[in-house]
């Protein structure tokens, strides 16, 4: 199953969601790229999707008001992790926590599209997705 599977599963069909989520994956990739190695297959159009293109898609467009602020969140655990990951073993399993910050902002997608008793079922299955191990980042990092 592709993600973008599990994503029309998560978000009941709902193509715009899934085109929204399936956008925010490849950003937040390409900008862990960046971050990791110093280069990204197209830095200008990660950029303005970031800035300016997710502004205009349409689930997006209709949710920003809770999706901003997840987003946000994911961005600031992010920041934090990649901090934490270059510390001991403790600092390392606090930083693999926060960079499964993305799962979150799907978890939200989820309840935006089918409401709290949809976003309780299918949660764990969202962030069982999420399949590095701490012990993976431990030894990535040292």
């Amino acid at each position: 199953m592709t993600l973008e599977d599990h994503f029309a599963r998560w978000f009941k069909g709902d193509t715009a969601a899934v085109d929204f989520a399936e956008h925010l994956w490849h950003a937040t990739q390409e900008w862990d790229d960046l971050e990791d190695e110093g280069k990204c297959a197209n830095h200008n159009a990660l950029l303005s999707w970031l800035a300016f293109g997710k502004e205009y898609t349409p689930f997006f467009a209709d949710h920003a008001h809770i999706l901003r602020p997840a987003m946000l969140n994911m961005y600031l655990q992010w920041r934090a992790a990649n901090v934490l990951e270059r510390g001991d073993r403790n600092d390392v399993a606090k930083a693999y926590m926060l960079r499964a910050a993305i799962y979150g902002v799907f978890h939200n997608i989820a309840w935006i599209v089918g409401g709290d008793d949809w976003a309780a079922q299918i949660g764990p299955e969202i962030y069982r997705m999420y399949a590095e191990t701490p012990e993976e980042l431990w030894k990535e990092m040292n």
